[in-house]
């Protein structure tokens, strides 16, 4: 399939102890886990904030594997047949297919299914499991965080890259994977003023699946949307409390757009401990996307040029900014956007 045209039943228990059905376990694991941390941005959210931009942006660095949202891949992205950024779904990708194929060898389906299970309640935002999983750990919370981590090394192994982009948003992910042993986790909490994305989430998308488009997504109600920006917003603040100012920085939308070199290169400074150059856009002011999954539809682009989508000064009702401006306000004043 090619790229659309640029943008401006299921074992609940596994067969061996500590195991997902078809995830690679053992001693060896253990080791891997004490021996060799993988390095983890994880770039958490409101949707509609340029997270995936962002992440795609990063992985023009040569150590840097850009993947989208890792979280989608047990949940739906892969039963589903959702698609990567390369044209291909995620099963039929190459790079996907192989990384899957090494991480859950055999019945992959039923080990992605009991993942997937395992996944939800750790990445609440309110999450009990959690909770448990740090003060009474059982086989769930370390076999979830065995799988966990074995992908992500897995990813660094099948495409040589040092540094994993996650985008998945979800601060309650974010959350769970600074509490698990051989990760080492750095946080960037994006946001975006929260008038643009409540005016962005208002508008309807139908289903187009090659278009990166997965399901239809209706217009939220502004009040919902504004509650949700708040909520979600606070909970990034406390994921990148968790893992400390030397692990985590704040990117606004707007600055990230009006200068992405700038941008990335803060992001790898932090991460690398060391000055970055790299080169983030080609010439023409471009970036290109290669495997990501889920996440915006403009990953579907064979490239994309940065522009600003301020969309809502223009168009949004007098009546629905005061509301959100007023709901909002407080958080808008502390990210500098009033």
């Amino acid at each position: 399939m090619a790229r659309t045209a640029a943008h401006d039943t299921l074992a609940l228990e596994p067969e061996r102890a500590g195991d997902v059905p078809g995830a690679s376990s053992g001693r060896g694991m253990a080791h891997a886990i004490a021996a060799a941390p993988v390095t983890v941005v994880y770039i958490a959210g409101y949707g509609r904030s340029g997270t995936t931009l962002l992440d795609i942006s990063l992985g023009a660095a040569e150590d840097v594997a850009s993947c989208g949202e890792l979280a989608t891949l047990a949940r739906h992205v892969w039963h589903e047949g959702e698609f990567c950024a390369c044209g291909e779904t995620v099963r039929d990708c190459a790079q996907w297919r192989d990384i899957v194929a090494d991480w859950m060898p055999g019945d992959s389906d039923s080990g992605l299914a009991e993942l997937a299970r395992l996944q939800r309640p750790r990445e609440a935002m309110i999450s009990p499991a959690r909770w448990s999983d740090r003060h009474v750990p059982g086989r769930s919370s370390e076999r979830f965080a065995r799988v966990t981590g074995d992908l992500y090394r897995r990813i660094a192994a099948r495409t040589g890259k040092s540094i994993v982009i996650d985008s998945s948003k979800l601060p309650g992910r974010g959350l769970a994977l600074a509490d698990m042993p051989g990760i080492a986790l750095y946080v960037v909490h994006m946001t975006r003023d929260a008038r643009g994305v409540v005016w962005s989430l208002r508008k309807p998308h139908k289903i187009d699946k090659e278009a990166g488009v997965q399901r239809e997504l209706r217009p939220k109600p502004l009040l919902y949307a504004a509650a949700r920006w708040a909520l979600v917003n606070r909970a990034a603040e406390a994921l990148a409390q968790k893992v400390g100012p030397d692990r985590s920085m704040r990117v606004r939308y707007e600055d990230f757009v009006a200068d992405p070199q700038g941008t990335v290169r803060a992001i790898l400074t932090m991460v690398r401990g060391r000055p970055s150059r790299d080169p983030v856009l080609d010439a023409q002011g471009r970036v290109f996307p290669g495997h990501q999954m889920a996440g915006s539809r403009h990953r579907m682009a064979p490239s994309i040029r940065f522009r600003a989508d301020e969309s809502w000064k223009r168009d949004m009702p007098a009546r629905e900014r005061r509301i959100v401006t007023a709901a909002t306000r407080p958080m808008l004043a502390a990210y500098g956007y009033i």
